[in-house]
């Protein structure tokens, strides 16, 4: 017999959500509805079933229709019904598939249309020497891509096209990321992005912006051709879905109620080193395009978005208002 579930019948315990759980869940929850208002994300959120887990216990919560069912929690104003068991090592997912019960998050639609999200809870963050403000600021980004279905549609239409099945949000980076000349185009485009957000005067933001658009139609112009043409359209996609991912969980670091970081703080917090391509270049488009125009963001999260790239392009070819 597996140890944990030894200990368990040992102990005479049952697994049940703890208050300590309930309550980060629901910060998290409440954090993400309320950086959600900040954003002009006016749209009522969607809620996914969340797949919570501990060192020994899975707590799959399931949003109730209004007024239907017992609610077990109450977060953000959605009910969820919450059922409990202990894992063994591993997570079953819905359709079937596991996943080690190791330190994770991740989203992912279902067949018939809906999302789950899958996340560690915050004692295996600590157990792996990562900060309950990580593992929160996580939840936001992971929740974020349970609010952005139309991005995650065009994966599967660039996958009938031919993009692997396997692709995930580091495609361009796994794809690329060895060749020296790619490599250093895509870096310094980037930090290009991020001397445009650290510009005073909203000329040289325009002028840093449009400097980076065009460092990036030059690498793609030259790279994504060909067989690999499929992936300027997988590469804005996946900057759009890690970007506003990132974003949502930037705008958490720095509410009052949520990480309370100051900007320059913050930002190298959730940079993280600026290891993950999509993420880094993402978050610099989002944060950005918010500069640029405040409300812009939320179109990407419409029923029909638009990605990140056209938006930008979009934003500099409008004149920027004189005040």
């Amino acid at each position: 017999m597996h140890p944990i579930l030894l200990s368990a019948l040992l102990s005479g315990s049952s697994c049940a959500l703890g208050t300590a759980d309930s309550a980060w869940i629901s910060a998290s929850l409440d954090g993400w509805k309320r950086v959600s208002t900040r954003a002009a994300i006016n749209a009522a959120p969607r809620y996914p079933e969340l797949i919570l887990f501990d060192e020994s216990c899975v707590h799959r919560l399931v949003p109730l229709a209004r007024k239907a069912g017992r609610a077990r929690l109450v977060a953000a104003g959605q009910r969820f019904q919450v059922r409990s068991e202990t894992h063994g090592d591993s997570i079953t997912l819905p359709g079937g598939s596991r996943t080690p019960a190791a330190l994770t998050s991740f989203a992912s639609p279902t067949p018939d249309g809906g999302m789950f999200f899958v996340m560690a809870l915050p004692s295996i963050w600590r157990a792996n020497n990562r900060s309950d403000t990580l593992a929160s600021a996580v939840f936001i980004h992971e929740f974020t891509h349970t609010q952005t279905r139309g991005l995650a549609a065009r994966i599967d239409r660039l996958v009938k096209r031919g993009l692997p099945e396997d692709a995930d949000d580091d495609v361009i980076q796994t794809r690329f990321g060895e060749n020296a000349a790619f490599k250093s185009a895509f870096e310094a485009e980037r930090d290009t992005l991020f001397a445009a957000l650290a510009a005073t005067s909203q000329r040289d933001v325009r002028r840093l912006a449009e400097k980076a658009l065009a460092m990036i139609d030059a690498r793609r112009g030259e790279r994504f051709v060909g067989a690999d043409s499929i992936y300027a359209d997988a590469e804005d996609v996946f900057l759009s879905l890690e970007g506003t991912g990132q974003w949502m969980a930037y705008l958490w670091f720095v509410d009052a109620r949520g990480g309370a970081m100051r900007a320059e703080a913050a930002l190298p917090a959730i940079r993280r080193g600026g290891r993950r391509w999509s993420q880094d270049e993402g978050l610099a488009l989002l944060l950005l395009a918010e500069r640029l125009s405040p409300a812009a963001p939320k179109r990407l999260f419409a029923k029909r978005p638009v990605t990140i790239i056209p938006l930008l392009r979009t934003l500099l070819a409008t004149p920027p208002r004189v005040r």
